[in-house]
Order: structure tokens, then C-alpha cells, then sequence
């Protein structure tokens, strides 16, 4: 099986910004450029080929970015709440530097096991990508969806403990390929393709 994992286009927030589950709108003026960046890094990947659904996070930078993906393709969308970014509770919408720095350091010391308040942690984040993928049948699959998620599905899928890849690039409008072979095996082909 080959899943494609695109990162959503850029949404409109300060970079200064802790935001995660916030459902913020896309950046309008770089919207259509993204999504047709996006939509030509997918077909030359794809190669003629075409998943039978687009799948998305349910917040609109991403499943505004798989509506136009999927309508190109003339497939449906299928928004699933497993690929939303981690929520991070009472720091979502904070700016970075007004978040406690003890809390921040806690976070550094396990980010796979901390938590913010009323937040979840990157094992969290593993858990619930993994009950996504593990319902995936077929031989392709393309999810709209977000960089902390991604990012902490390749570590799992490739074995990798699950805060290998958190510091690894993912741009927006960019994607992970993973190959899954038949004995559950990840091999990564494209990162922030």
C-alpha cells in the first residue's frame, strides 16, 4: 500500500502562535497556488493512478485543500477527526512566549508522554493515526492533514520511536510517501516532496 500524507496549505496565523486543534481559516492569498502546487506534486506522484477517496482532517486548511484535490480527481472526501492536528489544550492560541517556560521545558523533557494542559501528547497523536491507518484497505491512499500527526505516524510506521521525526522539515503543502508492505513494513520514499 502507498500512503501519501500532504501537509495543509498555510493557514492565517501569527508564526508567533501556539495553534493546533484551532480550526483556523486558510491564508486566502495563498490559498490557490498552494492547493495547485499541491495538486502537481500529487499527479506526478500518483502517475495515473487514483485513490478511491481523498482523505482529510476536518479542519478547513485541510479539507478545503482536499476538496479541490478530490474534485480534481473526481473522488469524494472522507474527513476523519484522527487526522487533526494535536490539541494543546490551554496553550492553543497563545502566543509561544507567554506559555510557562517550566511547562515548555516539561514538554522538551517527554514530548511522546507530556501533555498541556488539557492538551494531549505525541504518543496521543500515535495512537489515534494508527487506529486511522490500521482501517486503510486498498493499494492507495492520500490524507490531507498536518505536520505533527505526519510526522509522528512515519516515526511509528517505520519503527522509529515515536519523536524521531518531529524535528524533521515538513512545509506546507508538502508530503510524506510511505511504501507499506504486505507484512506491515513502512518504507519512507518521499519526505517534504
Amino acid at each position: 500500500m502507498d500512503l501519501i500524507l500532504m501537509r495543509h496549505p498555510p493557514p492565517e496565523v501569527d508564526a508567533q502562535v501556539c495553534y493546533g486543534r484551532t480550526d483556523l481559516p486558510v491564508d486566502e492569498r495563498r490559498f490557490d497556488a498552494a492547493v495547485a502546487a499541491m495538486q502537481d506534486r500529487l499527479m506526478t506522484l500518483l502517475d495515473a493512478r487514483v485513490p478511491r477517496v481523498i482523505h482529510s482532517s476536518p479542519l478547513q486548511r485541510a479539507w478545503r485543500a482536499a476538496d479541490m484535490l478530490a474534485a480534481s480527481l473526481g473522488v469524494p472526501v472522507r474527513q476523519d477527526a484522527r487526522l487533526s492536528e494535536m490539541h494543546f489544550g490551554a496553550w492553543e492560541m497563545q502566543p509561544w512566549n507567554a506559555i510557562d517556560r517550566n511547562d515548555l521545558d516539561a514538554w522538551a523533557d517527554n514530548v511522546s508522554g507530556f501533555s498541556p494542559p488539557g492538551g494531549e501528547s505525541a504518543r496521543d497523536i500515535a495512537v489515534r493515526m494508527n487506529a486511522w491507518a490500521s482501517e486503510l484497505q486498498g493499494d492507495l491512499h492520500v490524507a490531507i492533514a498536518h505536520a505533527g500527526p505526519i510526522r509522528v505516524h512515519a516515526a511509528t510506521a517505520l519503527r522509529l520511536p515515536t519523536t524521531a521525526c518531529l524535528t524533521w522539515a515538513l512545509d506546507f503543502g508538502r508530503l510524506c510517501h510511505l511504501h507499506i508492505a504486505d507484512d506491515g513494513r513502512a518504507r519512507l520514499v518521499r519526505w517534504n516532496a
